[in-house]
């Protein structure tokens, strides 16, 4: 019974990994201040005392977060691509338990980041120094 617990745990991992498999592009945003959705041009204001904060940082975020893609292939490895500053590769390893992703670069520096697949979209949160940012990336 153990062994086919097992097995089963096994195949789960593997699901979660072959779903990552392939091109992502960002395509929502979220941080304390406001959430964005690029796909349907939408804006929801979570502390309206900082609306025109928000609005500027809407404004830059076609050129600083929605050029930001993502490929994960079969064997591990991932590219980030962000215009301005180039890619960065490595690999990655899923953790179903913790619903971490590890990402473990060129240099082998390894951080890992939260996430949560919902509705198609793969949200990835990062701890920022006082704030926190969220990003949902959807497959090409």
């Amino acid at each position: 019974m153990k062994k086919i617990l097992f097995i089963i745990l096994l195949v789960s991992l593997k699901v979660n990994s072959q779903q990552l498999v392939g091109n992502w592009k960002v395509v929502c945003y979220e941080d304390e201040i406001c959430y964005f959705n690029k796909t349907t041009d939408s804006i929801l204001y979570k502390d309206t005392t900082r609306k025109e904060e928000a609005e500027n940082f809407r404004k830059m975020s076609d050129l600083i977060i929605f050029p930001i893609t993502y490929n994960f292939d079969s064997n591990g490895n991932y590219t980030m691509t962000n215009p301005m500053i180039g890619k960065t590769h490595g690999k990655f390893k899923i953790d179903k338990v913790t619903k971490k992703i590890a990402f473990i670069d060129d240099e082998n520096k390894k951080f890992e980041i939260p996430f949560e697949y919902k509705d198609e979209i793969l949200f990835l949160q990062m701890k920022m120094e006082n704030a926190y940012m969220k990003i949902g990336l959807k497959k090409n």
